[in-house]
């Protein structure tokens, strides 16, 4: 399209842990043009996540026929994967400096925000990682979202990793070994030197792929994946039942292993949920409009 010089463009940021998406719209909310990168997580260092921003949005402004213009020209909302500490704003501040105006928070409050189109209400996010968030008058907060080292429990990270251990701990006959840990183990040869150099250098995403044979393995009744999910599922209850006290009658389930664990819930859980209306670039767009 050709650039208007009289048109505000808005760009729309979800900076996760897996990957960046950016989406420009126009002033009237046209969707112009969309961009992925790699993954845009703070913790990984603030020039880390401003190349994966840069690139996403060079990618959403080219798709627009927009290449003329730079993040300078833009109002921005962004949510960033790793924003946990109140330092954090502080830290992330040459990001904002990018663009021509900017709010910028976590992943997880534009997810919420888009998922419930600004109204009130609750989600818990199972991707790479895992975290809830709530938007009501009585509070905005995010439960969680710590990372794998301490929380991110029932996330994709977690059962992969917890799937490791359990093979490591097949591998060297600690416990007896499973489909699960023969399946996982079959790549390092059955050795546990092999399985602990892979990990040197693991990273949650490494983990998260290992997920969905973490549920596939519990539909063939492999015990160890059974118990990972019955474990998870606990902590995610435990997650559901938090959002649950602020009374907004608005919980959803996001991320990629949602459905996955949907069939796995008691049903007095599964009434509480309700299906998103829309996604985090949403919720982020919601926000640069605001500007």
């Amino acid at each position: 399209m050709a650039y208007q010089p009289s048109t505000t463009y808005y760009v729309g940021i979800d900076g996760g842990g897996s990957n960046c998406r950016a989406r420009l719209t126009d002033h009237t909310g046209t969707v112009l043009g969309e961009g992925v990168s790699g993954s845009a997580n703070l913790r990984l260092g603030v020039e880390h996540s401003i190349d994966a921003i840069r690139h996403c949005v060079s990618e959403a402004l080219k798709q627009a026929g927009l290449s003329q213009l730079s993040t300078t020209d833009l109002k921005a909302g962004i949510g960033l994967a790793g924003l946990v500490l109140k330092t954090d704003i502080v830290t992330a501040a040459p990001i904002k400096a990018l663009f021509a105006a900017c709010q910028l928070t976590n992943d997880a409050y534009i997810a919420c925000l888009g998922a419930h189109q600004g109204q009130a209400g609750g989600i818990v996010i199972l991707g790479t990682g895992s975290c809830a968030q709530i938007i009501c008058p009585e509070a905005s907060r995010t439960f969680g979202g710590w990372g794998l080292t301490l929380a991110d429990q029932a996330s994709g990270s977690w059962l992969g990793r917890e799937a490791m251990r359990m093979t490591l701990l097949a591998v060297e006959q600690i416990i007896p070994a499973s489909p699960l840990t023969d399946y996982l183990g079959q790549p390092f040869g059955q050795d546990a030197e092999a399985l602990f150099n892979w990990s040197l250098d693991a990273k949650p995403a490494h983990y998260a792929q290992l997920a969905p044979q973490v549920f596939q393995f519990a539909q063939n009744q492999d015990p160890y994946a059974q118990i990972l999910l019955q474990n998870a599922c606990q902590d995610l209850i435990r997650m559901i039942r938090v959002l649950e006290r602020y009374q907004t009658g608005h919980i959803a389930l996001l991320g990629g292993l949602a459905n996955l664990y949907q069939s796995y819930l008691p049903a007095e859980i599964q009434a509480l949920l309700t299906q998103p209306k829309g996604s985090a670039l949403e919720g982020a767009l919601l926000m640069a409009q605001d500007l």
